[in-house]
């Protein structure tokens, strides 16, 4: 249903949320594609389908700088980070298997993975399969008591190999894409001093953009501390999934109120105006996207909305922020559902109402 979200209603169930946003920059270059060996930096360009040529910021760096800041909010919580995170390695980790002084993490565990760390379980890692080498092979087979010849790979890639461990991310970013007849840039010239006195100053062409951005970010929340590749929820505990889900909307809101990316030292940003639509999905299925490109997809995600997917419209940065205060206080990440059933038939042979327990934040005890 379309509405404001009220401290009163009762806590707000969401399996899938999208944020579907039009926001204004101005004199910013928060995503460029490099020099490509000269000395002008380019801005970033993407061709719509017929044709046309728009500014674009990679929903790349976008994402980047959510999970920064969404590390510190794990911090404030008490969320445990793994030591790649701790210190802000971007490979997660996978930063971590190859390493001498952390044996635990040779051959880690799925469920070990998310239960040590809320940026690997919302933000997503891939630890690649290492292959054992024949030598290794040899050796284990060797040393079997009774060796049986079809489980010699699987034992020595257990023991000195490395098997494949994955989650893909909760939240999508799409890349910003201006709108065509919102945007312009300036040409700026800048100076570097260059290494030595004789070298004199090193002249750098680089551009600001200014412009009114559509941006999608999907945020899976049935997804915190869960195996979502097997659908088996590690973390159990209600509450340590509300403080991960709780820190992701806080880093959401602050990533949409507070641009970063690239050039900001500067090239801040001014953010000029934000309006777009919050869609929950509370049930199994996916929250709808429609984009900003469109002047009319306020709108229409409105005349979507039903019983199970509730949209809520902004038109200002005060009434985002509004909107986004209240989701944190008052929402949890659902179940999947497969959880809630096999809880249920745990305790009783009568079937759950699977939506009105989602609904309600409650599992049948």
């Amino acid at each position: 249903m379309t509405q404001e979200i009220s401290t009163a209603q009762e806590p707000i169930a969401i399996y899938d949320l999208t944020l579907n946003i039009r926001v204004s920059w101005q004199a910013h270059s928060l995503s460029t594609i490099g020099s490509n060996g000269s000395n002008k930096l380019m801005p970033r360009r993407q061709l719509l389908a017929d044709g046309t040529e728009t500014d674009a910021c990679s929903g790349n760096i976008i994402k980047h700088h959510h999970a920064v800041l969404l590390a510190e909010y794990f911090e404030e919580a008490g969320v445990p980070l793994c030591p790649a995170c701790a210190v802000r390695d971007a490979r997660r980790v996978a930063a971590l298997t190859d390493r001498p002084e952390y044996p635990e993490y040779k051959d880690v565990m799925m469920s070990q993975i998310l239960s040590r760390c809320g940026l690997c379980d919302a933000h997503g890692f891939l630890i690649t399969a290492k292959r054992p080498s024949r030598d290794q092979i040899e050796k284990v087979s060797q040393e079997e008591v009774e060796p049986v010849q079809e489980n010699v790979a699987e034992s020595a890639l257990t023991q000195e190999g490395r098997q494949r461990r994955s989650k893909h991310t909760l939240l999508d970013f799409s890349f910003a894409l201006a709108l065509p007849d919102h945007h312009a840039e300036t040409a700026q010239i800048y100076t570097r001093v260059a290494d030595t006195k004789d070298e004199g100053q090193m002249l750098m062409k680089m551009t600001t953009r200014s412009g009114e951005y559509a941006l999608h970010v999907r945020y899976f929340s049935v997804g915190i501390g869960v195996d979502i590749d097997k659908w088996q929820v590690i973390i159990t505990d209600e509450q340590q999934r509300l403080l991960r889900h709780k820190a992701v909307l806080q880093a959401l809101r602050d990533s949409l109120l507070s641009p970063d990316g690239a050039l900001i030292a500067t090239m801040l940003p001014h953010l000029t105006g934000l309006q777009g639509a919050l869609v929950i999905r509370h049930t199994t299925g996916r929250a709808p996207m429609y984009s900003a490109l469109n002047h009319d997809f306020i709108e229409r995600l409105q005349a979507i909305a039903d019983k199970t997917c509730s949209v809520y419209p902004f038109h200002s940065i005060d009434t985002f922020n509004a909107q986004m205060n209240k989701l944190i206080a008052h929402s949890f990440p659902c179940y999947p559902a497969s959880y809630l059933q096999k809880s249920s038939y745990s305790t009783s042979s009568t079937e759950p109402d699977m939506e009105e327990r989602n609904r309600h934040g409650k599992r049948k005890k």
